[in-house]
């Protein structure tokens, strides 16, 4: 087993080991998993489909994720194992198919051992990527999406067609998230290195395979939850920040101060720690502009993605999603890595660091991890402003022992 494949599964390890694990009511009490109500409605009822009355028919935004609670109820009903176990299986599944996609990104970018080790303790140790999931694994359709995605940028980073359409189908079967990101899709697919070799006819044709099978899966998916659904906040979704942007009321300034920072935060480490190679490339004489424009073309493309998936979290707007506005941001953490992967790979940063920069970064990251709901056992938000002050600090000093390890050992810039 080689050392690469050990440090992800030590990380693994801790994440499980310091993870909270509730039941499914205390889901719903503790983090507010509402959602879970409708998805363990669909497992309970499995392998028929629910048959409802009028009052109760459930929103089209938790049934158009249908399809992973009912294989859970269904694989359940005839094994005899409990539903509450069953998602938990499958949300263990999902969440290593993300580890593993990133860890073959990783090898497929040719990153060395401190490069890889950093990319994906940051992947791992996100206190928004698995631990809600692990928490509360109900909510398994998140994870279902994410794993699809990180199909999807593997295929991409491969110049794997079949790849693509697989990850593009599992992502839609998860969540509707997966039309958002249709267009970034798009353009790698025509622009891409490994894509633009197989000509414009080809590239034309494929992506219209992949968004026709996930537009044909969408309506499938929509017709078979007809008779159990009534329209959920879709359009809410798409609209809800500029209608809370007109409609009055007071204090909006500090709301949306708290949302913006709610949007943010799952991404900081990387900013910070990549802002912190720009300033050291910045002294030793290379300009931002330089910078910029010598990073991939893969590496834009990866950012295409992060920026479709941020876009969609925060046009919900404060009223709509600011609750769940920072996990919705998480999806995008396979394509954040994939791009601050790329930028490590171009510029040589942390190429042949020493062990002890790489351990504190690690180490920041897992301590940062330590979610106040799902690591510490806490019962409520009351807390939160706490835990984002310390994240950001500890963001912030990754940010510093980067710029230091990097001053030391000048990058190997292109």
């Amino acid at each position: 087993m080689n050392t690469r494949l050990l440090t992800t599964l030590l990380f693994c390890a801790i994440l499980l080991l310091t993870n909270r694990w509730l039941s499914y009511q205390e889901g719903i009490e503790v983090l507010k998993a509402a959602d879970t109500n409708s998805y363990m409605t669909i497992a309970q009822a499995a392998p028929n489909l629910p048959s409802l009355v009028p009052e109760a028919l459930l929103p089209t935004n938790h049934t158009a994720r249908f399809i992973v609670p009912y294989l859970a109820g269904t694989i359940a009903h005839f094994t005899g194992i409990s539903h509450e176990r069953m998602f938990l299986v499958l949300t263990l599944l999902f969440c290593a198919i993300v580890v593993w996609a990133v860890h073959r990104i990783s090898l497929e970018l040719a990153l060395s051992e401190t490069q890889y080790t950093l990319s994906m303790a940051l992947l791992i140790f996100n206190p928004y990527m698995f631990r809600y999931y692990l928490a509360v694994p109900a909510m398994v359709n998140d994870v279902v999406f994410v794993a699809g995605l990180a199909l999807v940028l593997l295929g991409l980073m491969r110049g794997g067609f079949p790849l693509v359409l697989v990850g593009s189908i599992v992502s839609i079967a998860g969540r509707q998230n997966a039309l958002v990101f249709m267009p970034a899709l798009a353009v790698w697919m025509l622009w891409g290195e490994k894509w633009r070799e197989k000509g414009l006819q080809q590239a034309l044709v494929r992506f219209g395979i992949v968004a026709l099978s996930v537009v044909a899966v969408y309506v499938l998916i929509g017709r078979i939850i007809a008779p159990f659904s009534v329209r959920g906040m879709e359009g809410d979704a798409l609209t809800g920040l500029v209608r809370w942007t007109f409609a009055p009321s007071a204090g909006k300034g500090k709301i949306f101060a708290e949302y913006v920072l709610r949007t943010v935060i799952c991404l900081f480490f990387f900013k910070m720690i990549l802002l912190a190679a720009a300033l050291v490339l910045r002294l030793q004489g290379t300009s931002f502009k330089i910078l910029l424009t010598s990073l991939p073309r893969e590496f834009w493309l990866a950012m295409l993605f992060v920026v479709a998936l941020y876009g969609f979290a925060f046009l919900g707007g404060p009223e709509l999603f600011m609750s769940g506005v920072t996990r919705y941001v998480s999806h995008a953490l396979p394509a954040m890595v994939l791009a601050f992967a790329i930028a490590l790979k171009h510029f040589g940063l942390f190429h042949d660091a020493e062990t002890a920069p790489v351990l504190a970064l690690g180490a920041l990251a897992a301590t940062s991890s330590f979610h106040h709901i799902t690591t510490f056992g806490g019962t409520s938000s009351d807390k939160a402003l706490y835990f984002a002050v310390i994240y950001c600090i500890l963001a912030i000093f990754a940010g510093f022992v980067a710029f230091i390890a990097l001053r030391n050992r000048r990058p190997l810039s292109k």
